[in-house]
């Protein structure tokens, strides 16, 4: 897919906006404003000299010498500078106005030579090479000059490191805490022959902290421990002594258990606090108000018991257990010694709710990228403890109105110029309202899981009313049944158990039923759907550590329906389903079918916030039994801000059908069985909140079988999946993109460009035409987030 940028850029527009952002950016070399005696740092280079050391290790310590350097260059892009041209154009002596905020915000000042300490940078080199175990090193520096810009490059030469030998752990008592460090000696950080290694020794002292804490040590530290290192035992290597520190006071060195403990479960900031007015409930002094959250939902938030040694782990995740509760705002655990018990500890809980109820309207107006765009208005009422156990009731009323602005592109046929003077327009209508218990409610009696996250359970009902003016309208119910839990950080799993969704076509205008007698497929995926069935979805992500060079996301998702009705009426002998004579439930047919879609991606994170990112996303959708076609919103589409941005959404496949010109407006007809799609995108910083992007999005979608018209013929030719023929169907488009990321909030403008549009005889990318009006143009996306 990479190779079509190349061919890309040999189009006239490509080259002309190249050479225009070449000559502008290359215009401003950064040292207009250099002072006559000075120059611009542009880079600089670390070398070390280690015959004797891997040379996977000797890139590690480059490139954590490289880190010491201090200021670094000016951040380039492609040999340019852009934040420096910045700087330059809009430079500014007034500590106001416009042009201050761009060269302040967006620019950057040059880094002069003269700023760079090579003495300080060079000796600070010299002591990271110590920690590391070179403690016979010498570190270089040589500056070269060329006109008005300078590099530097450092040159450190080390020996072998010394290595430890042995680790000792000495103790002139008999202390518990002396045993306790003992007994975690197997999981040290610090192995014989490793190279010594001052960071590592640190690491150690903290897992040593984190391992007490969690044995009833509430108030030791990493600073009681002490090491000693003795190089003189020869051969490069070095003996390392841990002991404790002298005159450490007693309760430092003390395990605690936890006496009483104490909930104040609506807690106010500034309260005088008094445990006199308690409910004893399993142990715990519960402070009232009882009215507020009941003590036996609280609970089950609370890791903390009586009589058990101090953990922070539990310490720990009863704060996120109980700062998940929708009830409360602020959570905050206090420890207090027991003045009459020695070693034990009392506990105070301190809860602050949140505002019980509250009611929130939200505007908008929408641009999608099949041409609707309109204004839209929700309503939204929450009460975050509905039932006095911290459950979260949400009533969501939406409404919207969408008018078509646009179509296509340019069609030759006469009825398309018809199509042309329709303006489509539709309007939607919604109540959605859900019920969260921040718990499992299941007829087996569930141990409570011991993760930081709450566990779910989920009860939705809702309506929708959408008329679609010139075509037909529609109304559907869903309810639902769901289950939410994160065993660990990077797993998310959730299951809707019930999942009951009722969508009936209400009036239809001559022009939609035209459209159904035309296209046997459409009108059968069109026809009332009833789903009953259920919902897996497996989450595996990393992201939420930032500062991984390599993360990953992969969701699957398992939809069924129909099966279990199915098979209960199959054992009761129920005649079997027909297309003509399909089983009923509660008096209405089913849809039965089994969808599977997997979603993977992978970022690999280089330099300062530069990022490649890449999707592969595949989904399968079979209608089986009971059906004889996948329900319309269950079929797959491609297409849009957030799939291949080159195409507008629904308007790719199946396969290589090319819509017919009666149906060019309506949007309806290109969805499909099978999906494939893969996306690649370089993103990159440009200036301030400014971010850049380059990417390649290729895929499409395909029908398990054709349908046929009367005649024999099938409805929509083309749109079968054939394994010989679809990398040879895929469309692919290509473009840039310019984001607006200010952390909480990124608004997205994406350019893609077609390469290959896969209807027989479709264009390719020597057809493309500049500009965002007809077919082969540029399309514009405007959307709110990253697309993946």
């Amino acid at each position: 897919m990479l190779a079509v940028i190349p061919a890309l850029l040999y189009t006239r527009p490509c080259k002309a906006m190249l050479l225009a952002t070449l000559l502008l950016l290359c215009g401003c070399t950064g040292t207009s404003r250099i002072p006559e005696k000075d120059a611009l740092f542009t880079g600089f280079s670390v070398k070390v000299d280690d015959t004797n050391d891997s040379s996977n290790r000797k890139k590690i310590i480059e490139t954590e010498l490289s880190g010491t350097v201090r200021p670094k260059p000016n951040f380039s892009f492609l040999g340019m500078r852009p934040k420096l041209a910045i700087y330059n154009t809009f430079y500014t002596e007034k500590e106001k106005g416009l042009k201050n905020w761009i060269q302040d915000k967006l620019g950057e000042p040059p880094v002069l030579l003269s700023t760079v300490d090579t003495a300080s940078v060079s000796e600070v080199m010299r002591g990271r090479l110590h920690n590391r175990g070179y403690f016979n090193n010498d570190v270089r520096s040589k500056i070269n000059l060329k006109k008005k810009t300078a590099t530097i490059d450092w040159f450190a030469t080390v020996s072998e490191p010394y290595r430890i030998r042995q680790i000792v752990y000495t103790s002139t008592d008999s202390l518990p805490v002396q045993q306790d460090i003992e007994l975690t000696k197997a999981e040290s950080v610090l192995k014989t022959g490793d190279p010594y290694d001052l960071e590592k020794m640190t690491a150690e002292r903290v897992r040593i902290d984190a391992y007490l804490k969690n044995k009833g040590y509430y108030y030791f530290s990493p600073d009681v421990l002490i090491f000693s290192v003795d190089t003189t035992v020869g051969n490069r290597q070095a003996d390392v002594l841990m002991r404790l520190k002298n005159n450490v006071p007693d309760y430092t060195l003390r395990p605690y258990k936890l006496d009483d403990i104490y909930i104040f479960a609506n807690y106010a900031l500034g309260d005088s606090l008094s445990v006199s007015d308690t409910i004893s409930f399993r142990n715990y002094k519960y402070i009232p108000n009882e009215n507020y959250v009941r003590a036996r939902h609280l609970l089950r938030g609370v890791f903390l018991e009586q009589d058990s040694l101090y953990s922070r782990q539990d310490h720990l995740l009863t704060i996120n257990r109980l700062a998940g509760l929708s009830a409360y705002k602020f959570v905050n655990i206090d420890y207090k010694p027991d003045t009459t018990k020695v070693g034990s500890l009392d506990t105070f809980i301190y809860l602050t709710p949140s505002f019980k109820k509250s009611l929130q309207m939200e505007g908008r107006y929408v641009s999608k990228s099949n041409n609707f765009a309109g204004p839209g208005l929700t309503l939204s009422f929450k009460n975050r403890n509905a039932l006095k156990g911290s459950e979260l009731l949400s009533v969501d009323f939406t409404g919207n109105f969408e008018s078509q602005v646009g179509g296509r592109g340019s069609q030759s046929s006469a009825e398309s110029n018809q199509n042309k003077n329709i303006n489509l327009s539709s309007y939607e209508l919604g109540v959605q309202s859900t019920l969260t218990f921040p718990r499992i409610i299941s007829p087996f009696r569930l141990r409570n899981l011991r993760t930081e996250f709450v566990p779910q359970t989920r009860m939705t009902l809702g309506f929708n009313f959408l008329n679609r003016v010139q075509y037909f309208t529609m109304n559907s119910f869903n309810a639902s049944y769901a289950y939410n839990w994160r065993p660990k950080k990077e797993f998310t799993h959730d299951l809707t158990l019930i999942n009951l969704q009722y969508v009936r076509l209400g009036k239809t205008t001559e022009a939609f039923d035209s459209l159904l007698r035309d296209n046997s497929l459409l009108r059968r995926s069109f026809e009332n759907q009833f789903i009953i069935g259920s919902i897996y979805q497996l989450t595996f992500s990393n992201q939420m550590e930032k500062n991984r060079t390599h993360q990953f996301f992969n969701n699957i998702n398992l939809d069924g329906s129909g099966n279990f009705i199915n098979a209960l009426q199959s054992l009761t002998g129920t005649e079997k389903p027909t297309e003509e004579n399909p089983r009923t439930f509660a008096g209405r047919s089913y849809s039965q079918y089994l969808r599977v879609e997997n979603d993977f991606r992978y970022y690999f994170n280089f330099g300062r916030e530069s990022q490649i990112a890449t999707r592969l996303l595949a989904g399968v959708g079979y209608a089986y039994g009971n059906s004889t076609v996948m329900p319309y919103i269950k079929q797959f589409s491609i297409g849009g801000p957030n799939s291949i941005r080159a195409f507008r959404a629904r308007s790719i496949g199946p396969g290589t059908y090319d819509v017919p010109d009666s149906l060019a407006f309506s949007y309806f007809d290109q969805t499909g069985d099978i999906k494939l799609e893969a996306n690649v995108e370089y993103r990159f910083p440009i200036a301030g909140f400014f971010k850049g992007a380059l990417f390649v999005d290729a895929g499409n979608i395909w029908l398990l079988k054709d349908a046929l018209k009367e005649d024999g013929t099938p409805d929509r030719p083309g749109g079968k999946f054939e394994s010989g023929k679809f990398l040879n169907q895929l469309a692919i488009g290509t473009g840039f993109g310019l984001r607006v990321d200010v952390e909480f909030f990124v608004l997205r403008f994406d350019v893609g460009i077609p390469v290959r549009v896969p209807t027989e005889g479709g264009s390719a990318l020597s057809d493309f035409k500049f500009g965002f009006k007809g077919d082969n143009s540029m399309t514009l996306n405007i959307a709110i987030g990253y697309p993946f």
